[in-house]
Formats: structure tokens, sequence, C-alpha cells
């Protein structure tokens, strides 16, 4: 039963973070206007910040080293859509 819960919140943060990479690539490839992007942006980011929540959340109660490994990717694709984000609205 641990390695199915385990299981379902590994999916369920990719799932999180690849549907807000998508937003953010189509909002990012809209280059008429920034209006599209920075609210791809903050819909990418909240399904971050979802994403990153719900692995902390389970890394709280079961000490995997795949959590860890998780919220290291999240942070790192929050940084990078920032910088990317920032580029494209200067």
């Amino acid at each position: 039963m641990h390695e199915k819960k385990v299981r379902k919140v590994v999916i369920l943060a990719l799932a999180g973070m690849l549907i807000g990479s998508l937003l953010f690539i189509f909002g990012a490839s809209i280059q008429e206007t920034t209006g599209p992007m920075i609210v791809n942006y903050m819909i990418a980011l909240l399904l971050y910040i979802s994403s990153f929540l719900a692995v902390y959340n389970n890394h709280k109660v079961d000490k995997e080293p795949l959590y860890k490994y998780l919220m290291c990717i999240d942070i790192g694709l929050i940084i990078l859509v920032s910088f990317v984000a920032i580029s494209n609205i200067l």
C-alpha cells in the first residue's frame, strides 16, 4: 500500500509540472503581446507551487528520498520559468 501512495504522489507531482511547463511554453510562444504569457506564467507558477506543497506534505509523513528530488526539480522549474518570464517582459 505504501508503494502505491508513493507512486500516486510522484505521478501527480510530475503531471502538475508537465502541465505547468506546457502552459508556460504556449504563453511564451505568443510574441505579439505579453498578456497571455503573464497569465500562463501565473497559472504555471500556481501548478508548480501546488505540486511542491503536495510533495512537501507527503515528505513530512514519509521520508522518501524521491520526494527531495522532486522538490529540487520543482524549485529549479520555478527559477527557470521566472527567469524566462522576466527576460521576455523586459
